[in-house]
């Protein structure tokens, strides 16, 4: 009984983290409210206040469930680079491209945070998460890169920390261009703009003379 208990306590999280998903997709995060989104889930507002704290919790939480299983991969890439980085980190991309474009709950997370929210108290604390989140991330990726560069998959005078801010940056880029217009098939073209990027990387010209290697993140800890 107790198990099942906690069965039905971890559904109807779940089921308040769509709602919250749709809302705010809908609505935007300013505008919606905590009765909104109980009265989306079916629930009572008692239900969601059992769970989450106020909105920012709850925003938080929803944001979480597509960052950490993203993060996994690139935890495990960095612990484990194998013998072909660079192909790896193509194929993990393109993954996530294609999860953004396949999987609803990723679109609607990458659509609330790149156009539905809007600065005020209750995200202010979630973009700085997220952006020590995406510091994170460039840090990894730049150990990945060094390890490609080690392997002879990248020249030697390829600028690592650059690189991974660059890749960081497309990624983006990629994610929010189509999100806004939807111009073509963002699962059927995944592996196509990955490849790209790294074929360019692969020929990066030289830095110019005299200009410092790119380390604004520190070296990640392994």
């Amino acid at each position: 009984m107790a198990r099942r208990t906690k069965e039905q306590a971890a559904e109807t999280r779940e089921q308040l983290l769509d709602a919250a998903e749709r809302v705010f997709c809908s609505k935007g995060v300013a505008q919606t409210t905590l009765d909104d989104i109980a009265r989306e889930a079916g629930l009572t507002r008692g239900a969601l206040y059992w769970h989450f704290k106020n909105k920012t919790d709850l925003f938080s939480a929803m944001c979480d469930r597509v960052s950490l299983p993203m993060q996994a991969m690139l935890d495990a890439t960095v612990l484990e680079p194998g013998s072909d980085p660079l192909g790896r980190l193509s194929r993990d991309g393109a993954r996530i491209l294609r999860q953004v474009s396949e999987d609803p709950r990723t679109m609607r997370v990458f659509e609330i945070l790149m156009f539905r929210v809007e600065l005020n108290d209750v995200v202010q604390t979630v973009l700085q998460a997220e952006k020590e989140r995406g510091q994170h991330c460039r840090v990894q990726l730049t150990e990945v890169l060094r390890a490609a560069k080690a392997q002879g998959q990248l020249p030697g005078h390829v600028d690592c920390g650059l690189g991974a801010y660059a890749l960081n940056s497309f990624m983006i880029g990629c994610i929010r261009e189509w999100l806004e217009y939807r111009e073509f098939n963002l699962a059927d073209r995944s592996e196509w703009l990955m490849d790209t990027f790294f074929a360019g990387l692969r020929n990066a010209p030289p830095p110019p003379t005299g200009v410092a290697e790119f380390k604004s993140e520190p070296t990640v800890s392994k």
